[in-house]
């Protein structure tokens, strides 16, 4: 209950300050909490409303969101997102309206039409020709973040480079890309597909982004379902899914690298790190 009274009195304060209601009642705000990684999330009832606010949690990586702002709003624009009332680019503090959205499961990817609509979307970002500030970088965050005094962080690492190396080898597009595609950054609303949460957005290859989807949703969890969805997304030559897998480890390595930072006392980094060095490709 003192937690929750706490919580309700910080939204009350925060909605107060950029006017998005006159309510000083803490008791006429209705909070329900939204799950989320990083992030404090919440459907925010009051004044007949509803609206959804995030409190940025502390994160390994350093967000630009400065960036993510800049980003967002052009995706709005562009009508690839969900529109926003209020984003603090010094706190990250965000405010939206309340849509009444359906989120996507892993097992929705195992749909077609649902994979179709979310991989329109993607390709429709990729050629859109918005550019991107800087914020999150796949090919160099990694060092960033590793512990070197951890061997199998040291080893990762080290991994990373090597990729790198091979995919300025093969060539790296330069494109806008969402950069965390997570299940649950895919949303439908009025019957269209739409991406939410660009954090992580920035100028980048658009093979990550597939990469980062695939193994963050498991597709090779179900038979031919990758196989499917490279033919889907025309990854097709042997050049092409070499791309794609040196991609595929790389996220792997950012994301289990992030994993240790923000979770030391889980194991899921460790085994992400060690399944990546067992998938390197020599």
């Amino acid at each position: 209950m003192i937690m929750i009274m706490f919580e309700s009195s910080k939204v009350v304060e925060i909605f107060l300050k950029y006017e998005i209601s006159k309510t000083k009642d803490v008791e006429k705000y209705n909070l329900t909490p939204l799950d989320g990684i990083t992030n404090s999330t919440f459907v925010v009832a009051v004044d007949d409303k509803k609206y959804v606010l995030r409190i940025p949690g502390k994160n390994p990586d350093e967000i630009n969101r400065e960036s993510e702002k800049y980003n967002t709003s052009l995706v709005v624009d562009s009508g690839l997102t969900l529109p926003f009332i209020v984003f603090d680019e010094k706190s990250g503090i965000k405010i939206s309206e309340y849509f009444d959205i359906y989120t996507y499961k892993k097992t929705d990817f195992n749909n077609f039409e649902l994979r179709k609509n979310a991989f329109n979307q993607l390709k429709k970002l990729h050629k859109s020709g918005l550019i991107f500030k800087d914020n999150f970088k796949p090919v160099e965050v990694f060092q960033n973040i590793t512990d070197i005094t951890h061997p199998l962080e040291r080893d990762a690492s080290d991994l990373g480079f090597h990729i790198v190396e091979q995919l300025n080898n093969i060539g790296m597009d330069f494109m806008p890309c969402h950069q965390d595609l997570h299940h649950g950054n895919f949303v439908i609303y009025n019957e269209q597909t739409f991406l939410i949460d660009w954090e992580y957005s920035s100028m980048g290859d658009p093979y990550f982004d597939y990469a980062d989807m695939f193994w963050q949703n498991e597709f090779n969890h179900v038979l031919n379902l990758r196989n499917n969805s490279l033919s889907e997304i025309d990854i097709n030559t042997s050049e092409q899914i070499d791309k794609f897998q040196y991609f595929e480890i790389l996220s792997m390595i950012t994301w289990g690298l992030w994993a240790m930072r923000k979770f030391p006392e889980d194991t899921k980094g460790e085994e992400v790190l060690k399944k990546a060095i067992k998938l390197k490709k020599y």
